[in-house]
């Protein structure tokens, strides 16, 4: 009898192997990458000694991480192509052309971390770089990360900074005007250094009261509505203003997600339901569902609000950052 037992733990534990890694996945490790107090560098050697810089101005993602475990820490980030900037106009077009990056045709570069590898002054983040729509891996080296850092405000913040070095022909940026090599020297050097600080931020209740404290707009209206009278009250107004079209998808997700904050679940949830009936189509609406759900603890109706994000957006790289753990 005590073998049938043994034998039977075994099994539950092979057919449900996540079970027990879920509960230590929470929402409250993950940090979007907020791009105004980031940056991602590169340099470049022109003629042999010469060197230009430059960065990309636009981006966004989402990385998760678990100060306890930094093993676990990963990755999806996705810049604008077009965000290329050096600061002389000429160049900067030419680089967005057919000769270089090819913006039009590629307007994304994306960088999805694999695993992680400790070292003693940091850690090396190994995952897949796409540029022109070639994959190629990479090592990121980083240093000793942040940890989780309080502001003024109270928001939660991590800061990761590191380099990386790359071929620019193994993406197929070759700039053949560029190309040549006269005494020796090429025009512009095959190696591209790379330099980034990217910061992320969870914005806390103490400073995200300040997005529902005017009650005469409709996200502080809703808020106030259901923190005073309860869910159906502001339900009740959401669809007053909706159909006025007095409102967009953002009114009920900054309401539901300033109840979040303040550890009301409920009530956050079947706001965003409504939201979901509402705004049918967006991936962000459905993005905010999952988060809810996750936050609450369901992690299956999360994955499933989660998947339909990115249904709605393949490019919602959040919500595929996301998923991946939890799948």
């Amino acid at each position: 009898m005590k073998k049938v037992m043994v034998l039977l733990l075994q099994g539950i534990v092979m057919i449900f192997p996540a079970l027990g890694q879920q509960k230590t996945l929470t929402m409250d490790q993950f940090y979007p990458i907020e791009a105004s107090h980031s940056y991602v560098e590169f340099s470049i050697k022109y003629m042999g000694y010469a060197k230009v810089k430059g960065r990309f101005g636009e981006f966004s993602g989402l990385f998760r991480y678990d100060e306890k475990d930094i093993a676990q820490t990963s990755v999806m980030l996705s810049i604008k192509t077009e965000s290329i900037d050096t600061d002389l106009d000429f160049r900067d077009n030419d680089l967005k052309s057919e000769n270089w990056f090819d913006a039009k045709q590629f307007p994304r570069i994306t960088f999805t971390s694999k695993k992680v590898t400790i070292r003693k002054d940091g850690f090396d983040l190994i995952g897949d770089l796409t540029i022109k729509g070639i994959i190629k891996e990479v090592v990121l080296h980083l240093d000793a990360p942040s940890g989780v850092l309080k502001d003024v405000r109270g928001d939660a913040q991590v800061i990761f900074t590191g380099t990386t070095n790359l071929n620019r022909n193994d993406f197929g940026v070759e700039g053949k005007r560029w190309s040549a090599v006269k005494e020796g020297i090429a025009a512009v050097d095959s190696e591209v250094k790379i330099e980034f600080s990217i910061l992320g931020k969870q914005l806390k209740a103490a400073n995200f009261s300040n997005w529902v404290r005017n009650d005469q707009k409709p996200a502080g209206k809703l808020y106030k509505l259901v923190k005073e009278h309860g869910f159906k009250a502001g339900a009740d107004e959401f669809k007053k203003m909706k159909s006025e079209n007095s409102l967009d998808e953002n009114a009920l997700i900054v309401a539901a997600h300033m109840l979040l904050l303040e550890g009301n679940n409920d009530d956050a949830v079947n706001l965003l339901e409504l939201n979901k009936e509402a705004f049918p189509t967006s991936s962000n609406v459905y993005y905010n569902v999952g988060e809810a759900y996750a936050t609450k603890g369901d992690w299956t109706k999360a994955k499933e609000n989660f998947e339909q994000a990115q249904k709605l957006d393949p490019l919602n790289n959040e919500a595929a950052e996301v998923l991946r753990h939890i799948r």
